[in-house]
């Protein structure tokens, strides 16, 4: 199984909370599945700075949206194991973003342990688990917002767009070991080990908007 880094795209994610700045709400059924908001639009109590006990500055809350700039990366309080995470996001031109998961903050930095989703940057492509090369190249899109899923079940990880699987890779397969040796993690010990961990948000000119989870 190729771990070559997927290329999230999806078409522009319009109306309900992505285009307000309202509260965003569970319906019954989302919680009757047993999702939980870590972000509603306004609500920060579900982070905090990484390695620290409070939000930091460089995050700020701005019409519903969770906005990132350089500094400290933005930690979930609850640790996640098996997972569907949920979230809607955009970059402004020359930002970037990343989303970690299974993260300890034992470490120095989250990308040390936790394994990644990369949402644009300075590559052409607009995002990737950063273990190599994208399946496809596409012209990132700016200021547009989309909408990724991130499904972690046993050593199974999958990335879903708009409904639509675009890519899966197995924990510690032969194939795993081989692409995260030959990536920029391959010095860290304990990179993707953990079977649980924090969610951690890191960025500059990154939003992000209906944040939610549950465990599966």
């Amino acid at each position: 199984m190729s771990l070559k880094s997927v290329v999230l795209v999806a078409a522009l994610f319009v109306g309900g909370a992505a285009a307000t700045a309202e509260t965003v709400m569970l319906t019954a059924l989302e919680r009757s599945q047993g999702w939980k908001l870590l972000f509603d639009g306004k609500d920060v109590s579900d982070w905090r700075g990484y390695r620290a006990n409070k939000v930091p500055t460089n995050w700020t809350v701005v019409g519903g949206s969770l906005v990132g700039a350089p500094g400290v990366g933005l930690v979930s309080v609850a640790e996640f194991q098996e997972f569907e995470l949920l979230f809607d996001w955009k970059v402004a031109e020359g930002g970037h973003g990343e989303v970690y998961f299974h993260v300890s903050e034992d470490a120095v930095a989250p990308e040390e342990i936790g394994l990644m989703v990369e949402l644009a940057g300075h590559r052409a492509a607009l995002a990737g688990n950063g273990l190599g090369p994208p399946d496809r190249t596409i012209p990132p899109q700016f200021d547009v917002w989309y909408r990724t899923k991130i499904v972690v079940y046993g050593k199974l990880v999958e990335y879903w767009i708009n409904g639509e699987r675009i890519h899966s890779y197995v924990l510690d397969s032969p194939s795993w070991r081989q692409a995260v040796a030959a990536s920029r993690f391959a010095g860290f010990r304990d990179y993707g080990v953990l079977q649980k961990g924090n969610f951690v948000l890191v960025g500059d000119g990154v939003q992000f908007r209906n944040i939610k989870v549950r465990a599966i």
